[in-house]
């Protein structure tokens, strides 16, 4: 363990955004299943710690010196309005969760067990609602919600449960699992899906596990709905590397590699790189496939090829709404991850269009600024006038009376 942390530690530049980058990379292809991959992700976690908790310790010192130096801060957190008073079953469910927490610190699964097995029907009844038409789900962000809504087109209304049902669910599916509790772990996996039907992290569990086993079918076919609710690229990646991983298991090395370039493809991962290329040294033939070759493998494994055509249409939904709110900069970040998605010539028409509007009304702004300060200018200049007058009139008139 110390060997690897060192030897990663070696890799670092000393640049903390660059290094917790390379780290998250390395992380992103290593597979959760194989001891050597538990052992690396292990060092590494141990590392990417390491560094954010001397920048937890800068955050903490800085954050100090900006309190003492400026005390409106303070005044600004006094003035604000007080929280929604919780119900007592809601404090239950607090006082529970930190428990829990203490418990799973602490690493004492049986106590750890106990206290979810208290909060999670406690959840569950917090949850239900006698409105018909409300749904109630667990989604991590507003854009999972959104994505949620636009796929499925219910006529309910989506609303949020008061607490995260999901990640409860997968961390009882992880207590279980180290009491030797697969079948209970599974249908604890199945439950947060049923929360957030997005869960990602629910769904790649659940794939582990069919690994494990050696069930690949059913491994494959989870793999297919975890990229059937991708909506980034580099999620879509993560299920090719996937594929590859039990194609490769299976001793199928050229549908392996296959999956481990069109992966790289959507995006461009060096540790990917580096293990396709190892393919090529092995059998030197692989570096002949073309694009169009390597697609084709892929669909003869009946693997889809980029996002689920149900994504893309949700997307764009979203994407037309932020533009006719004048969300322009999200809407940028939406067009930009769908041209990695899907590579559209008119796409990226799309995305040249909202940098010419931006520009425009950047233009715009400009020229409003600068009306604005030559009309104040007139304005100043006019009353300055005005009251030279007034004092000419004046004088005049004093004049007058004194002849």
């Amino acid at each position: 363990m110390e060997e690897r942390i060192d030897l990663i530690k070696k890799s670092l530049k000393g640049d903390r955004k660059e290094d917790i980058a390379f780290l998250n990379a390395m992380l992103a292809t290593q597979n959760r299943i194989v001891d050597e991959s538990l052992a690396t992700i292990e060092a590494i976690n141990t590392v990417l710690k390491e560094i954010n908790e001397e920048n937890i310790k800068n955050d903490v010192e800085e954050n100090t010196e900006d309190v003492t130096e400026d005390s409106d801060i303070v005044q600004e957190d006094e003035n604000k309005e007080p929280q929604e008073e919780k119900s007592p079953e809601e404090i239950e469910i607090d006082n529970l969760i930190d428990e829990l927490t203490n418990n799973l610190d602490k690493e004492d699964v049986d106590e750890a067990l106990k206290s979810i097995e208290e909060i999670i029907p406690r959840i569950e009844n917090i949850s239900k609602t006698d409105d018909e038409n409300v749904l109630y789900c667990s989604f991590s962000s507003d854009f999972e919600k959104m994505i949620f809504e636009n796929i499925f087109a219910n006529e309910k209304e989506v609303r949020n449960t008061p607490y995260a049902n999901d990640i409860v669910y997968i961390l009882y599916s992880d207590i279980l699992l180290k009491k030797k509790r697969r079948k209970a772990a599974m249908d604890a996996l199945d439950r947060a899906i049923y929360w957030n039907f997005l869960n990602r992290e629910a769904r790649s569990k659940k794939i582990d596990l069919y690994f494990d086993r050696k069930e690949f079918v059913k491994c494959l076919d989870a793999i297919k709905k975890l990229q059937m609710i991708s909506y980034t690229a580099r999620d879509i990646a993560d299920c090719y590397n996937k594929y590859a991983y039990v194609f490769n298991s299976l001793k199928d090395k050229k549908s392996a590699y296959a999956l481990y370039r069109l992966s790289y493809n959507y995006f461009e991962n060096p540790n990917v790189r580096t293990v396709y290329e190892s393919f090529e040294k092995e059998d030197p033939t692989l570096k002949e496939l073309s694009l169009e070759d390597i697609v084709n493998i892929a669909q003869e494994n009946e693997v889809e090829i980029g996002p689920n055509s149900k994504i893309i249409k949700a997307h764009r939904d979203i994407t037309t709404k932020l533009i006719e709110a004048g969300a322009i900069q999200e809407a940028k970040i939406m067009i930009q991850n769908d041209y990695a998605m899907t590579r559209e010539e008119a796409i990226a028409k799309i995305y040249d269009q909202l940098l010419e509007l931006e520009e425009s009304e950047n233009n715009n702004t400009e020229d409003k600024v600068k009306e604005d300060e030559n009309h104040q200018q007139k304005k100043r200049v006019a009353k300055k006038k005005s009251s030279t007058s007034s004092k000419t009139t004046t004088k005049k008139a004093t004049k007058s009376k004194l002849k």
